[in-house]
């Protein structure tokens, strides 16, 4: 109980901090446009797009056939009936180097490069409990995400949340919002075995 709490105080202390010390204007290997700072730069990240997968018939039938003469066997009708297409299923394209700013997520792969600008941001969703994120945008038709280490998924999610704060100029609420969560993060620190809870 308490190394998960001391564990959990400790991301919230450090993205706090962050937040503080503010992004940063270079990034190794990375061309920063004018204006733009990063929040982090993740490496061992992979690209994720949906594909189909194999699909079947259904409903068909087999017909009959009858026996014509010696070896020679006459089939009659048959149906491999409809065809169902399979799933679209969210799947790993290329592995590589994740960037975000306050104005884009960048995927560089080595075969692969995708971009998300916030500024045709549709939505985005976490993919609970998988350590995977979904953004929608509106220059691509097809959802595309990219996928982490699942014990840096905190990281990733705060620096993304960061990223989109600083685009939306809402860097304030951010900060307010990890302020409150440390104070009742605080309040709810647990009691070493043995000892009577603190006054």
């Amino acid at each position: 109980m308490l190394s998960a709490w001391q564990v959990a105080d400790e991301s919230l202390r450090r993205f706090l901090s962050d937040l503080l010390a503010g992004p940063s204007s270079e990034v190794p290997g990375f061309l920063l446009k004018k204006g733009e700072a990063a929040t982090l730069d993740y490496e061992g990240a992979v690209l994720l797009e949906p594909r189909r997968q194999p699909g079947h018939y259904t409903g068909g039938y087999s017909g009959f056939s009858f026996k014509v003469t010696t070896g020679v066997r006459y089939h009659v009708g048959g149906s491999r009936g409809t065809y169902q297409p399979g799933p679209e299923v969210a799947t790993v394209i290329d592995q590589g180097t994740l960037t975000m700013t306050n104005q884009r997520v960048v995927f560089r792969g080595a075969k692969q490069t995708r971009e998300w600008a916030y500024a045709k941001l549709l939505g985005w969703s976490h993919d609970d409990p998988r350590p995977i994120t979904y953004l929608q945008v509106s220059n691509r038709q097809r959802t595309s995400g990219f996928g982490y280490q699942a014990e840096h998924a905190p990281l990733v999610r705060f620096r993304l949340a960061w990223s989109m704060a600083l685009f939306f100029g809402k860097t304030d609420q951010l900060r307010q919002s990890l302020e409150a969560e440390l104070d009742a993060h605080q309040s709810s620190r647990p009691q070493p075995l043995g000892l009577p809870p603190s006054s």
